[in-house]
């Protein structure tokens, strides 16, 4: 599959937000101040803020979906599996 310079780096974008919702997703978001405070960054939330104490409301569902469509099952089952290896 060839891509785009623009299409590299949305799906750089989505898997990297894939790797945050897992690791997020698997422990106490608030022990990830930093995780959350970048992400707040990219996605123009306020999770650093509201963290302690807090649930991690997961976007796997929405990430995966935007992947697949974007980009295939193939491209999705590697994001997932380097999110998994990442988080």
């Amino acid at each position: 599959m060839e891509l785009t310079e623009e299409l590299k780096y949305r799906l750089a974008y989505l898997t990297l937000r894939l790797v945050f919702d897992a690791k997020l997703s698997a422990s106490e978001p608030g022990k990830h101040p930093a995780t959350l405070e970048f992400l707040d960054l990219l996605a123009g939330t306020n999770l650093a803020g509201e963290g302690a104490g807090r649930r991690y409301a997961s976007q796997r569902d929405k990430l995966e979906s935007f992947i697949d469509a974007e980009f295939g099952d193939d491209v999705l089952a590697l994001c997932n599996r380097l999110a998994a290896e990442l988080a």
